[in-house]
């Protein structure tokens, strides 16, 4: 009996459109998109040098795996999470960064540990500089730092997952000034538990790190939505 072929030949729009979706997705997991922000394929096709076909493809994929939503014009757009999403989501990162963060304690070598304080190092001076596109990148190369440590790959695909629904959201934590804590950074204290090898105190260090962004956004999404910005790439 013939069976049908496991594979077919790639097309040309097929490959076009995984590669826009790679490039969106990567945009909303770093905080890159915003929330409320409309995402016209005809302007992004433009902006990425494409067709407007595999651009709506990809932002269909991105709809149906729940990061954007349509408005009633069929217009993708990126959600402005409910609290109770948001929650979601932050309590399985809290569950599963810090598993990653414990079992890089096990692992994590000098010269990884001494990696990840360079990427803290230039995340503190975006901070101090107030420049929000340097801390979001280096934020996420943080926390995906630590999980590559961590050798978890299945893992890691489950919390970038989370990122991408929630990578939007963290821009709201520049809605205003916000210092310091007075225990310092999250990050630095998770630094300090990689090296001592304290699995325990590096769980830690992520649930206050996740808890503390928390604190600040949580409040302001049950405020719900600010006025719709225009639309825009």
């Amino acid at each position: 009996m013939d069976l049908e072929p496991a594979l077919h030949p790639v097309d040309r729009a097929d490959s076009l459109a995984g590669k826009v979706y790679q490039q969106l997705r990567s945009a909303l997991v770093g905080g890159r998109l915003v929330p409320g922000q409309k995402l016209v394929h005809r302007l992004l096709a433009a902006e990425l040098g494409v067709s407007p076909t595999p651009v709506r493809e990809a932002l269909l994929r991105l709809v149906s795996e729940g990061a954007l939503e349509l408005d009633a014009r069929g217009i993708a757009w990126v959600p402005r999470l409910e609290v109770a999403r948001y929650d979601e989501i932050m309590d399985l990162r809290i569950e599963l960064e810090g598993r990653a963060a414990a079992r890089a304690a096990m692992l994590a070598t000098p010269a990884e540990i001494a990696a990840l304080a360079e990427i803290q190092a230039r995340l503190l001076a975006g901070r101090r500089a107030m420049d929000r596109h340097v801390v979001l990148q280096e934020n996420e190369r943080f926390h995906f730092g630590v999980i590559a440590v961590a050798r978890l790959p299945v893992l890691r695909r489950v919390v970038e997952s989370l990122w991408v629904q929630v990578g939007p959201t963290i821009n709201l934590l520049f809605a205003g000034p916000r210092e310091l804590s007075p225990q310092g950074h999250p990050h630095d204290a998770l630094l300090a538990a990689l090296g001592a090898r304290d699995a325990e105190a590096a769980r830690a260090a992520v649930r206050r790190d996740l808890c503390e962004h928390a604190r600040v956004l949580s409040p302001l999404l049950a405020r719900g939505p600010r006025p719709e910005p225009a639309p825009s790439r």
